[in-house]
């Protein structure tokens, strides 16, 4: 593809990447709304915290409602008294079962499995009395303790010094100590009661913290993708028509739409699942760690089989995406191709064959919705079946060890429900991965138009073009469109004066419309140069350039706005003056008498009259594509916004196919006074034109066949002859064409 006189491939000119960093280059446009996303992700860790406080909630609640346990006082003592001492034991009945020893002093003793602790200092005391003494943070001298091989047996003692009580120990103790002490069911009723008003404070909390989180999530992403849409709009913009060509309008308008809400998505996911999610699997797995380490080999064995699969699934939706997103372009081409041009979908019956063009896009696009709805269905329930197998294994090897009597039920419970609270985490991640490669597709297609090389990159540091004073010069062009398999235009030579009006005439394809948009920059010759009074424009910027041009098209273009600010859109000045106003009518802005100037351009081109006929004169809105104006009233609109623009050279490609005589007249007389002391290139479609024109190009295949005036090709040229009496339009014969649409 050639781009402003560059050679480039079509396709993305960055490194594509199945990777989720291929999507952080969407992350350096939320630089600039960090200040909202700082507070989000700490809403997003408190409630990850909350999620991990419920499940450890679990193990009191056991503890209180099991006839079993002894109760959250006596278990929040018996956890401080086990972690200064090295030693864990099973209570039953009052009396404490040895169930692991890791204190060397006890394993020197002797003391085993199966021994029961009977006495403090040598005084014999219930379980619950020992581990009260022993959890006292105050309590740090070595104590005696006595072990036997049962609850009668004579003890061996044992002298220990407890470890000193860590912070959570003495957080723990003075929790145990407001709580209620009896082992009464009515004080469990207490202590439950204020265990649910804790976690429904917690739930508040997590809740009150997941609103503002997503909100500023949103808040973030939503600026993102604006910020985005700004800059790939402004790159559009500056896109050679080239691009258009090779793309087509439909395909971009995707871009803007469906890509950048997949981003969108994408982001919301990247800034609340990658934190969330995580950060609430490693909140729980640090509490299953404390409650039991062994948890730890369970993890590790899940982590690589999921993050195989995650990758794999990820990578099918990718590549199905951007398929789909390619075909969402294909669908609004489709549909604009035969919405816009209704009368002759109607005109020719063709209603049959565009519903069956469009069902076959859509056919083609739900495929890849199919391919994608499969993947992601797919990977929920592989998850799951992964989780379910290892948390099997996980129950079976904890349900071993509590009827041995190394694990409690509550600590069982406790940990099932660990096992499940890191597995739903993991599988939401996949949900996740399928997410950011979905918006991964979407990221190739916006930055392949953010990345692409402008028109004449970097003409705008040039120096700016003087207005013309002499003369336009083609020098040996010769230009060939991309694909093209014969130059449109061939060794084109011409020099047109400062104020000298000048028409092309020629057969439809003969390279008059290419031949002025060469000279406005809308491509770049091949070979050869376009010369402002000897100067190439090349070496100059575009925008100079431009601004000395009024342009009026064959297709008038009419914008989906007023008729002020459609006359107005030749200066940018004006027109941001007047849309400001509107916006905010109730500031004050100075005009300056440019009301006036748009009614002066609106009279000069014949366009005031019917304006004044319309509901709100020159606030009336027009509609897409002007649908609310005749032909011949969109070009009289066109012609008052190049006399408003006042631009010394002017571009007309004189279009009369909607135009009545009345109609026509009037557009000749006000182009008439405005070319007074312009430079006039105008592609001629009427004798009437051609006739007034100082000189005439008469243009063939490409080449130029002869310049010269009216009478002296009536004399010399025979294809000027032919087209005088083929396709060139006689005034006297043309009759009322012109329909309001």
């Amino acid at each position: 593809m050639r781009i402003g006189g560059l050679a480039v491939t079509k396709g993305i000119t960055t490194k594509k990447g199945s990777s989720p960093l291929h999507f952080l280059r969407v992350l350096r446009y939320a630089k600039p709304y960090m200040r909202y996303l700082y507070p989000a992700m700490a809403c997003v860790v408190i409630v990850a915290l909350t999620y991990s406080v419920n499940i450890m909630a679990l193990l009191p609640a056991i503890k209180l409602i099991s006839p079993d346990e002894q109760g959250i006082p006596a278990w929040a003592r018996q956890s401080i008294a086990e972690n200064r001492l090295g030693l864990v034991f099973a209570p039953s009945d009052d009396v404490a079962r040895v169930v692991k020893v890791s204190n060397e002093d006890a394993e020197k003793a002797g003391v085993a499995r199966r021994d029961t602790l009977v006495t403090l200092n040598g005084e014999r005391l219930s379980a619950f009395d020992i581990f009260a003494r022993l959890a006292d943070p105050s309590a740090d001298a070595a104590v005696k303790l006595g072990f036997a091989c049962g609850t009668d047996g004579e003890p061996r003692e044992v002298t220990i010094t407890p470890r000193e009580a860590s912070f959570a120990n003495r957080c723990l103790w003075r929790v145990a100590s407001w709580l209620p002490q009896e082992k009464t069911n009515d004080a469990k009723m207490r202590i439950l009661v204020i265990l649910l008003v804790i976690l429904f404070v917690v739930g508040l909390v997590g809740a009150v913290c997941r609103f503002f989180g997503e909100y500023l999530i949103s808040l973030v992403a939503g600026r993102t993708i604006v910020a985005i849409r700004r800059q790939m709009y402004g790159r559009v913009l500056k896109l050679p028509l080239s691009y258009f060509a090779a793309h087509g309008i439909s395909d971009t308008m995707s871009r803007f739409i469906q890509d950048s809400q997949d981003i969108y998505r994408g982001l919301n996911y990247v800034f609340a699942k990658t934190i969330r999610e995580p950060l609430k699997a490693m909140f729980v797995f640090i509490l299953a760690m404390i409650i039991d380490p062994r948890i730890t080999l369970i993890t590790v064995l899940a982590a690589p089989v999921a993050a195989v699969l995650i990758r794999k699934f990820g990578r099918m939706i990718r590549k199905a995406n951007k398929r789909l997103l390619e075909g969402y372009g294909r669908m609004l081409a489709a549909l604009e191709g035969s919405l816009v041009g209704i009368r002759v979908v109607k005109g020719y019956t063709m209603e049959n064959y565009e519903r069956r063009h469009l069902h076959s896009v859509d056919q083609h696009m739900l495929k890849q919705q199919l391919k994608i709805a499969r993947t992601e269905a797919m990977s929920s329930p592989v998850f799951e079946m992964i989780g379910r197998i290892l948390a099997t294994l996980a129950i079976i090897y904890f349900a071993q060890l509590m009827f041995e009597g190394v694990m409690t039920f509550a600590k069982f419970g406790t940990l099932a429900a660990c096992m499940a609270g890191m597995f739903d985490p993991i599988r939401k991640m996949s949900s996740f991965y399928n997410r950011i490669q979905r918006a991964n597709a979407a990221v190739d297609r916006v930055f392949e138009v953010i990345d692409m090389p402008v028109e004449s990159a970097g003409s705008e540091r040039m120096p700016p073009l003087p207005v013309l004073s002499e003369s336009i010069q083609f020098r040996g062009v010769t230009f060939t469109y991309e694909g093209g398999d014969r130059p449109a235009l061939r060794d084109i030579d011409l020099t047109i004066r400062r104020g000298e009006r000048v028409a092309f005439v020629g057969a439809n394809g003969s390279g008059k419309t290419t031949l002025l948009s060469l000279l406005m920059r809308f491509f770049e010759p091949d070979d050869g140069a376009v010369l402002f009074d000897g100067r190439d424009v090349r070496e100059h910027s575009i925008s100079s350039l431009r601004k000395q041009m009024s342009l009026i098209t064959q297709d008038t273009v009419i914008f989906a706005d007023t008729l002020a600010n459609n006359i107005a859109y030749g200066n940018e000045a004006l027109l941001r003056r007047i849309t400001l106003r509107r916006r905010h009518p109730n500031r004050r802005y100075s005009m300056d008498g440019d009301e006036e100037r748009i009614i002066a351009a609106a009279k000069a081109a014949h366009a005031d009259e019917f304006i004044l006929e319309k509901p709100d004169g020159y606030d009336t809105y027009v509609g897409e594509h002007g649908v609310t104006l005749s032909g011949g009233q969109k070009q009289r609109i066109a012609i008052a916004r190049a006399i408003l623009r006042d631009a010394p050279i002017f571009i007309f490609d004189e279009a009369t196919s909607q135009i009545d005589t009345e109609s026509e007249q009037k557009i000749h007389d006000a182009v008439e006074r405005f070319l007074e002391d312009r430079t006039a290139l105008i592609i001629a479609h009427r004798m009437s034109t051609i006739q007034q024109a100082d000189r005439i190009v008469v243009m063939e295949a490409g080449r130029i066949a002869d310049i010269g005036t009216h009478e002296e090709l009536m004399e010399r040229c025979k294809l000027y002859q032919n087209l005088c009496g083929t396709q060139l339009v006689d005034d006297s014969q043309a009759g009322p064409r012109d329909q309001p649409q």
